[in-house]
């Protein structure tokens, strides 16, 4: 196999990631970035046939891996990664798709499925990598967030939903893990020129012209949208990959956003926009309410431990 074109840097020790979902979309950009800044890289798809890509590239190694598959598998999948390079220093959960349509169209096993890849297949492999993180005392969790984790829209309830979910499962696991010495963040992606509207990828249901009648109009607003943003997408993904491998490394990162590195990191101005819209809102929405909430406490009421911190 040959290098990439470009000359890996040697400030540093070489990585070693594993990566889901290497077939299409970011995953397809995100490994041979990662292998240009000389890092080595598990990569994985459902079939390995996909990854034909990283053929002439040297410090990859070719796994076949569906998230969906059941824990002592996944553990199997783990541990022939391990033994391709040794470790694994950064996990990135990429796997996913989308789903689209409205809840009364959608099939339960169409939103089980979206869930068992986008939410459950996360979480399962990163238990399974856990435990040779904890036991080095160090490691990288990355998984691959969307705006719509923060913002619902008609006839995207599935895939929004297993986003929010992924969201709070994430920010309950980084408090878990961070004494240890894992560090993990959720990645905010905006629209970004890859594949994932692609007919081909595409899921669900948004004919028009088949279902239900009262729901036409949303489900053409929907397939509207998607036909018009394909291929206009705001954000680059050679740059966005560039940015990733910068968060999984520490490279090129401001030497005050490295010292407190959140767990929410937004990738792509639209991104940006979709956080700080909904934080606005939800201010303006306490700011009406809080009277009307309060309203439920005891009169008596004492300071109790909080939650929040």
């Amino acid at each position: 196999m040959q290098n990439s074109n470009h000359k890996p840097q040697d400030a540093r020790q070489s990585k070693v990631w594993l990566v889901t979902g290497c077939s299409s979309g970011f995953g397809r950009s995100l490994v041979p970035a990662i292998l240009a800044r000389g890092d080595r890289v598990v990569a994985t798809a459902r079939r390995v046939s996909d990854l034909d890509y990283l053929q002439h590239f040297e410090n990859v190694k070719l796994l076949q891996l569906d998230v969906t598959s059941p824990d002592h598998v996944l553990s199997e999948k783990v541990e022939a990664a391990i033994s391709a390079f040794g470790g694994i220093d950064v996990l990135v959960n990429n796997a996913g798709y989308v789903l689209s349509g409205v809840w009364e169209e959608l099939r339960p096993e169409d939103t089980k499925w979206q869930f068992e890849t986008n939410f459950f297949g996360a979480l399962n492999l990163t238990r399974v990598v856990l435990p040779h993180m904890r036991s080095k005392g160090a490691g990288v969790i990355l998984f691959m967030g969307s705006i719509s984790g923060w913002h619902g829209v008609a006839a995207g309830g599935a895939y929004s939903a297993s986003k929010f979910a992924l969201e709070g499962a994430v920010e309950c696991l980084a408090k878990e893990v961070k004494a240890i010495g894992i560090r993990v963040h959720i990645l905010v992606i905006g629209q970004f020129r890859t594949n994932i509207l692609d007919a081909k990828n595409k899921k669900g249901k948004l004919d028009a012209d088949e279902g239900i009648v009262e729901y036409a109009a949303i489900k053409k607003q929907m397939a509207d949208i998607h036909a018009v943003t394909q291929g206009a997408q705001p954000g680059d993904p050679s740059l966005a990959v560039e940015r990733i491998v910068d968060l999984g490394v520490l490279e090129n990162i401001a030497h005050e956003h490295v010292d407190n590195l959140p767990l929410r990191i937004p990738i792509g101005s639209d991104a940006v926009s979709v956080m700080r819209n909904k934080c606005q809102d939800t201010l303006t929405l306490l700011d009406k309410w809080a009277d009307f909430a309060s309203s439920t406490d005891y009169p008596d009421k004492i300071a109790v431990p909080g939650y929040y911190r």
